[in-house]
């Protein structure tokens, strides 16, 4: 890959970053609005707009790459990181926890029951379970 490819990859996961944060702080913000309004349909308007910015946060997601998903939730604080998480699709965690740091993995793995766990090993060939097992028994020895 020449450095101006380099270059431009660079941008585009730093454009996508951004774009992410950004729905992240929306919701942030419609919350707060929200939360300082009164009347009776506060908690509905609260709802539909959080379940919004999830779906549209949910395409993105979709439309990434795992390499560029696990990029996003590298350069995110924990709370934000693990909302992307959940809303990653069960069958790419697996690629994903293979392509994050070790640090960020265990966050990741702490977060999930043993139906996610085992749903995205079924997905993953020996090697790759041999890459995430220290991962795996370091979380649970944690918990």
């Amino acid at each position: 890959m020449t450095e101006v490819e380099v270059k431009k990859t660079q941008e585009s996961l730093q454009d996508r970053l951004a774009q992410v944060v950004e729905l992240l702080q929306r919701q942030r913000v419609v919350e707060d609005l929200t939360h300082r309004q009164e009347g009776h349909h506060h908690d509905r308007v609260e709802n539909l707009v959080h379940r919004q910015n999830l779906v549209e946060l949910q395409r993105k997601l979709d439309d990434l790459h795992s390499a560029d998903v696990a990029y996003i939730l590298e350069a995110l604080p924990l709370e934000e990181r693990l909302t992307v998480w959940q809303l990653v699709k069960a069958e790419r965690d697996g690629d994903i926890l293979l392509e994050v740091s070790d640090s960020v993995r265990e966050t990741l793995i702490a977060d999930m029951d043993d139906h996610e766990l085992l749903a995205a090993a079924k997905e993953m060939d020996a090697d790759e379970l041999a890459d995430l097992a220290p991962s795996c028994r370091e979380t649970s020895s944690m918990s």
